[in-house]
């Protein structure tokens, strides 16, 4: 066989074998899906999207009395399930190809305009991570911990605060309350009343005759 058609060939076969491999990121917002919030979710048109897209498309865009989503890509429409875009199907085919530790799906559920997902693993500390979908939403909020390092952290906040305060009520008396006193009481800027002058009056001495 010529080389230069085995060459041909083995690019065609390779070509055939990327074909094969779906695409690893969102459309929309062109980020990697993963198991959680960028979990690859499948429209009834067949086009996939991650979940944190097509639930801030929900937001926005669905019409809450036919309670179905539009693809951005062909405008098919698909009925949203009862518990929200987490229920949609995921695309398996997708979801295989991720690395092998993101390959199972994380529960991740819906809570007013929130994408909430609890952490729950052996030897680690559980905590909740919470996504504002709402049109006002900028992404994920911190962790939700509570305990003592918390509240001593919120203590230490509102100690320093009031010192803040503090400082700054004493700038103002000095630089601004205290001169403007002054001004108004000595007519100066010198706080430091004077004393008045000495009396230079001379004294005329009186003599008195006697007859």
């Amino acid at each position: 066989m010529d080389p230069g058609e085995t060459v041909w060939h083995t690019q065609m076969a390779l070509e055939a074998e990327l074909e094969k491999v779906p695409e690893l990121q969102c459309s929309i917002c062109f980020t990697t899906y993963d198991n959680v919030f960028k979990t690859p979710k499948q429209l009834d048109c067949t086009h996939t999207f991650c979940l944190e897209c097509l639930s801030r498309l929900m937001a926005i865009s669905m019409d809450p009395q036919e309670g179905k989503i539009s693809c951005p890509f062909c405008r098919h429409l698909t009925p949203i399930p009862k518990n929200g875009p987490p229920a949609l199907t995921t695309s398996r085919e997708v979801l295989c190809h991720l690395p092998r530790h993101q390959q199972h799906e994380e529960p991740v559920w819906l809570e007013g305009e929130k994408l909430c997902y609890k952490r729950l693993k052996t030897g680690m500390p559980a905590f909740c991570i919470c996504i504002d979908i709402g049109a006002s939403g900028h992404g994920a909020s911190p962790p939700a911990q509570t305990g003592s390092r918390t509240g001593l952290l919120g203590r230490l906040t509102d100690w320093k605060k009031l010192l803040l305060f503090a400082v700054l009520m004493v700038l103002l008396v000095v630089i601004v309350l205290w001169p403007l006193q002054c001004i108004i009481t000595t007519g100066s800027m010198r706080c430091i009343h004077r004393a008045p002058p000495p009396n230079t009056s001379t004294t005329v001495p009186i003599t008195i005759s006697r007859p």
